[in-house]
């Protein structure tokens, strides 16, 4: 278990970068958009597993058409501050094919996870797949695919909150942070 002072000392010396209202604006902008694209298309909403689960809780009431929602666990950080080896923990119950998907999660870091999903949701037969993210990261590198529908663009700090988490923490947020740079540096320091 982690030192809750180190959880207290993360988020006193984190900077907000969207506060609840603005995550507001950010979560109605995203349903505009969704449902312009994919409102008469009978979407099944695909939420990645833990990162999303504050997103997706967020949007689909605002989501004002037929709609469906499942899950995916897959990931590659494992309470870590890097990604790793990519893991499937889990695969949806509900079929995809002939479907059109909207994956969504929390972050678009590396965009490996998410084009691997996008992959998976393919090679099961969806009819076309789209990708949602509340936060692109630019890492000033290519990445596999790049999102359909994004919330908010941010530099690459470290980011928690909205159902992003600093090592299995602070997912429960409501807001948009970002930890300082060198934030394992200075946790050890403090």
């Amino acid at each position: 278990m982690m030192p809750l002072t180190e959880i207290e000392w993360v988020k006193k010396n984190s900077t907000c970068l969207l506060d609840g209202a603005a995550v507001e604006q950010m979560y109605n902008a995203l349903a505009v958009e969704i449902t312009e694209e994919c409102g008469d298309k009978n979407p099944l909403i695909l939420c990645v597993m833990t990162g999303a689960i504050v997103a997706v809780g967020s949007l689909i009431p605002k989501l004002d058409f037929a709609l469906e929602v499942d899950y995916i666990h897959v990931t590659r950080y494992h309470r870590d501050l890097v990604g790793g080896q990519l893991e499937w923990k889990q695969l949806p119950a509900t079929p995809i094919q002939g479907r059109t998907v909207i994956i969504v999660d929390d972050v678009l870091d590396e965009g490996i996870t998410m084009a691997h999903i996008k992959a998976y949701c393919e090679e099961q037969g969806a009819v076309s797949c789209y990708t949602a993210v509340l936060v692109d990261k630019d890492l000033n590198k290519q990445k596999p695919l790049q999102a359909d529908f994004v919330g908010y663009h941010s530099g690459k700090q470290y980011l928690f909150g909205l159902g992003m988490d600093y090592k299995g923490y602070l997912r429960n947020i409501n807001g948009l942070y970002a930890c300082p740079e060198n934030i394992e540096e200075l946790v050890c320091q403090s």
